[in-house]
């Protein structure tokens, strides 16, 4: 094996041992900024490997795991009673239901052409 092959190699290894550094990182807790001083990179270089589908899996399974403990956080503070919490999860959960802004069917046009056929119909009566 020639230097070139064994400097490719070696290369190889501090990109994959990067990228694991980064993933072990952002599972902590922390952001892409700092997961990417972490692993010793720049967060642009973090941005360039989420082209890699395989690698972008790999963190958006992470994020979704920490949306998923806010979640949990969330349901219990709601079940214990925290009001803005409850309706934070209703709205959000059950939108259908609870929702600020009812949904009225219909059509209103206002046109003089509207407000004279109306004017006629109430003298009729």
């Amino acid at each position: 094996m020639n230097k070139r092959d064994e400097a490719r190699i070696e290369t190889n290894e501090t990109k994959r041992l990067q990228k694991e550094a980064f993933l072990k990182s952002l599972e902590r807790g922390v952001t892409v900024k700092d997961a990417a001083e972490a692993a010793g990179v720049s967060r642009v270089t973090a941005w360039r490997w989420r082209k890699s589908k395989t690698f972008l899996m790999k963190v958006l399974a992470i994020i979704d795991s920490r949306t998923q403990t806010v979640e949990d956080a969330l349901y219990a503070t709601a079940l214990k009673g925290n009001v803005i919490a409850q309706i934070f999860w209703l709205k959000n959960r059950a939108s259908d239901r609870w929702k600020d802004v009812k949904e009225v069917g219909g059509s209103l046009e206002l046109t003089y052409a509207n407000l004279v056929k109306a004017k006629k119909e109430r003298e009729k009566k």
